[in-house]
């Protein structure tokens, strides 16, 4: 069988503001770094030419407002999906997310949050690093579909590249 890779991209949301107390974790926004270390990681997206097929973020609205200034920067015109079990979910709602990608595209982009992302570098790869916002990694996945990765199959994967604004 020929080996195929999928490129995951797991990125953290930008650092968000805790000016307003009263306000509930999902509801926090991006912080004026936050904000200009999101439009630097689509503006390195664009220079690269690693745009997603698709990007599934978080619903919380730092997530939000980073996968935004993330498309707006590295020109993804396609559709973003907002999937509501990222942002309290476990490890499992990260593992969902990623097996429901359509088999046709290759290189899935997760918007979401820590401590969950460092887990599942550690699950995927085998290898323990610190997540801190707006870092973007990337990891090859060598799997012929993205349901692989939830079932006992045994694939090769590493992580290629770690980006910090």
């Amino acid at each position: 069988m020929i080996e195929k890779i999928k490129i995951l991209l797991l990125l953290r949301h930008a650092k968000s503001s805790w000016k307003n107390k009263e306000l509930d974790d999902h509801d926090r926004p991006l912080n004026k770094r936050g904000k200009m270390e999101a439009i630097k990681m689509g503006e390195y997206l664009k220079k690269t030419n690693l745009i997603p097929d698709v990007i599934v973020t978080s619903s919380a609205l730092r997530a939000l407002d980073t996968t935004t200034l993330v498309c707006r920067h590295s020109d993804y015109k396609k559709l973003v999906e907002v999937n509501f079990t990222l942002h309290k979910g476990g490890i499992d709602s990260y593992i969902k997310a990623i097996a429901e990608t359509p088999q046709d595209k290759d290189v899935l982009m997760l918007v979401g949050h820590n401590p969950v992302l460092e887990e599942l570098v550690t699950m995927l790869t085998n290898s323990s690093i610190n997540i801190s916002t707006c870092t973007m990694v990337q990891i090859n996945l060598y799997v012929t579909n993205w349901k692989n990765i939830v079932s006992q199959y045994i694939f090769r994967s590493e992580i290629v590249k770690i980006w910090k604004p």
